[in-house]
């Protein structure tokens, strides 16, 4: 077992000809784990070139999946890489695994960098065909990753019949994880993923959005986290009662407060207002709900 640039488990083995600084060898790692993600099979040709070392036609195996590509690596800690990714199941990565919304697809990713272990450069350019969560189907994705240093900057977009969702952000890879990123959606079925968090909602609740959600502060403490959604357009349906409505719905997640900033609701014989917060860190309520509201919206829950 060892543990270098990320590699932290597997069956690894050298082998060639050394020749003073300039050599010829085999590089061969069986069942490795690599930044988290196992693979079954990795090989490449290594050719040593006085101030470091070539390595050509690498070829990673995972499942159905392939990697391949060549690298530079030089001794004094710069390197420099291309790879290309396909056919790898979307439900074999541990980086994306949600217990509750089971991800499934095909991934597909081009990859290069230039840069020092100390501060890492790459991009990547990825793709996954037919993304499932669970077996609610969000489509074709398309996305961007650019890391330098310890900052990652992220771009993506999503769609299928059922939604429309693109985003972009920063994250920085500390302990801390301190983020800044937005997600705009569009005409998106939200009851669907709702139901992962809240499987007793009525199956006859449907729920059509327009809006953004604003995520800033440390991924690692809730605490110093705030999470604004601004939903400009929300069409509800409870069985045959519709509902929508009136003005943006403003919700907030700040510091383990969850904040009702604005919330009207209108419909046949509904104009319902609701505003308050819930505190997560005591379980303490205090919601207020003022207006008309048809007994009808009772069906959502």
């Amino acid at each position: 077992d060892y543990a270098v640039d990320g590699l932290t488990s597997g069956e690894f083995h050298v082998y060639g000809n050394y020749l003073g600084p300039n050599g010829v060898g085999r590089l061969v790692i069986e069942k490795g784990v690599a930044y988290g993600e196992t693979f079954d099979l990795a090989t490449s040709n290594l050719r040593f070139e006085g101030t470091g070392v070539r390595l050509d036609r690498i070829d990673i195996s995972k499942g159905t999946g392939k990697v391949t590509g060549a690298a530079w690596v030089a001794w004094d800690g710069n390197y420099s890489f291309a790879a290309n990714g396909s056919k790898i199941p979307v439900e074999s990565l541990a980086t994306m695994a949600f217990p509750r919304a089971p991800l499934s697809g095909v991934l597909q990713f081009d990859a290069s960098g230039t840069g020092t272990f100390e501060a890492p450069r790459y991009d990547v350019k990825l793709g996954i065909a037919d993304l499932f969560a669970a077996d609610e189907g969000i489509g074709q994705v398309t996305g961007r990753l650019s890391l330098r240093g310890d900052m990652l900057t992220m771009e993506m977009d999503a769609s299928s019949k059922r939604l429309s969702v693109n985003g972009s952000g920063r994250l920085a890879l500390t302990p801390e994880m301190d983020a800044d990123m937005t997600l705009r959606f569009f005409d998106t079925s939200l009851d669907p993923y709702l139901r992962f968090f809240a499987p007793s909602m009525s199956p006859y609740t449907t729920a059509v959005a327009d809006g953004t959600i604003r995520v800033v502060g440390e991924l690692a403490d809730i605490d110093h986290l705030l999470v604004e959604a601004n939903i400009d357009k929300l069409q509800l349906k409870l069985f045959d009662y519709p509902a929508t409505n009136e003005g943006p719905i403003q919700l907030a997640l700040n510091q383990h407060v969850a904040e009702v900033k604005r919330f009207r609701l209108v419909g046949e014989g509904t104009a319902l207002e609701l505003s308050g917060n819930i505190g997560l860190h005591d379980n303490r309520i205090a919601l207020d709900a003022s207006g008309d509201a048809n007994l009808g919206i009772l069906q959502a829950f």
